[in-house]
């Protein structure tokens, strides 16, 4: 069994040859549950030596059963007490959100804070655009998320995009090529740009401003974490190796939008989403599998579900979870 266990969670490429052919896939199924039986039989058997010696005149089915006891129940009160563990963590991820995404009016700066390593920091995209062209927002900048504390005097400069009047200020470089959708401009083909909408704002005496600053302070607050980590440390339901957590929680998502006030930043909003499952009772090892997709080695789960506020479709017009506002930019038609 410590054999066949070991195939089924190490030579992946049997167990998917095997299930290719028709004589071979009772095998791959019965492979696939050895390591469940594994955990089970190797305690048993342990005990079962242990307590062969002190009782030698007991019935060695009877030994084997008293043996048995402990390891299948604790494949059972394990998953009922770490599920209670995960739910507890999950409830305390969420316990403080709050809020909707607010309408803000018009004629407000923002900085927006993401993970280090996401967003577009040096160029203007197209919700960026949108802010802009539709006169939602007078500024906007982007900001690693852990710069947040140093927002009045930044180590190193970023980008400020806003409308200003025509003069040497234009620029519009880092301009990021983003097509309008049909909201804006109709069913007409080729859909036109988001930047078409330059020569309109350049006859109110507008234009694009792009500005190195390192102070990126603003009237709204924008923080959007991903818990991104390039090397995928975090908890992940798919993927290779081995994910042996009790507590199957993937990284949360979070949204969360501030008002600066004269006494500091008031936060409007804050909504998270956590995706996370329940261990299955009893505790059974499934071995990683990797074939049209990529499975990790791992406890079994069951329940997975997420909790809290995700985003459930994307709208090129809103700034999706974190805006109300109509960002359609108008006049492209």
């Amino acid at each position: 069994m410590t054999v066949g266990a070991g195939c089924a969670i190490y030579l992946n490429l049997l167990v998917v040859l095997l299930i290719l052919s028709i004589i071979g896939m009772p095998l791959a199924m019965l492979l696939g549950i050895l390591p469940g039986f594994w955990i089970y039989l190797t305690p048993t058997l342990a005990l079962y030596a242990l307590v062969r010696v002190v009782w030698r005149r007991a019935h060695p089915l009877v030994l084997l059963v008293v043996a048995a006891i402990p390891p299948l129940a604790l494949g059972f009160i394990v998953p009922v007490l770490a599920n209670r563990v995960t739910e507890e963590r999950v409830a305390a991820i969420l316990a403080r959100d709050h809020g909707a995404p607010p309408m803000l009016p018009h004629g407000l700066s923002i900085a927006y804070a993401i993970d280090q390593g996401l967003g577009s920091p040096d160029t203007c995209w197209d919700t960026c655009q949108r802010l802009l062209f539709s006169q939602t927002a007078t500024s906007f900048v982007q900001v690693p998320l852990d710069k947040v504390p140093l927002l009045a005097s930044l180590p190193d400069p970023v980008r400020r995009f806003s409308l200003g009047s025509l003069g040497t200020g234009c620029d519009n470089s880092r301009l990021q090529a983003t097509y309008a959708s049909e909201k804006e401009a109709g069913r007409v083909y080729p859909m036109p740009r988001l930047w078409d909408k330059l020569p309109q704002l350049a006859r109110q005496g507008l234009c694009l401003h792009d500005d190195a600053v390192r102070d990126a302070r603003a009237d709204v607050l924008v923080v959007e974490r991903w818990n991104y980590d390039p090397a995928f440390r975090g908890f992940r339901f798919d993927g290779r190796g081995w994910r042996l957590s009790l507590h199957p929680i993937v990284p949360f998502k979070r949204r969360e939008v501030f008002r600066r006030t004269p006494n500091g930043w008031a936060r409007l909003m804050r909504r998270t989403e956590v995706r996370y499952a329940r261990i299955a009772a009893p505790l059974w090892l499934v071995p990683g599998f990797s074939f049209d997709t990529v499975s990790p080695s791992h406890w079994k789960w069951r329940d997975q579900r997420t909790a809290g506020s995700p985003i459930e479709f994307y709208h090129p017009t809103r700034w999706n979870g974190i805006l109300a506002n109509d960002l359609a930019v108008q006049g492209l038609r």
